[in-house]
């Protein structure tokens, strides 16, 4: 019995603590780009030319104390074109995927960014046209 005790603290503290720690991500930048450079996007907007060729999604992320992990979703319409996964590292990282667009992949477009539990930390648009 005093087992069963003590293994339902720890588990109780363990889902207290992942719940705590998902909470106190922020990602306090989002954009899309046309390239990066030096940890930078540069030819940031929302709406692109059907010739782009390759659009950055630039995430900037806080509030993490320990590596984790995030994911960018990709989505072109309702279809899910790419699932990045994206190490982070500090309490204020700077990290990217990428997604190379066919010229034909024209309309909406959306990047879903979700944390270590698979929480939605943000979303956001852009069209191609």
């Amino acid at each position: 019995m005093m087992k069963l005790q003590i293994f339902s603290l720890f588990f109780l503290l363990f889902v207290f603590a992942s719940t705590t720690y998902a909470q106190n991500i922020q990602i306090t930048q989002i954009d899309f780009a046309t390239s990066i450079e030096d940890r930078e996007p540069v030819g940031i907007d929302t709406a692109f030319t059907a010739d782009v060729g390759t659009i950055y999604c630039f995430t900037r992320i806080q509030g993490i104390s320990d590596t984790t992990q995030i994911t960018h979703e990709w989505y072109y319409k309702q279809e899910e074109k790419a699932l990045v996964n994206l190490t982070v590292a500090s309490d204020d990282w700077r990290t990217w995927s990428s997604k190379k667009i066919l010229q034909s992949w024209t309309g909406p477009w959306r990047v879903i960014v979700l944390g270590p539990e698979g929480n939605v930390l943000a979303t956001k648009n852009f069209a191609v046209k």
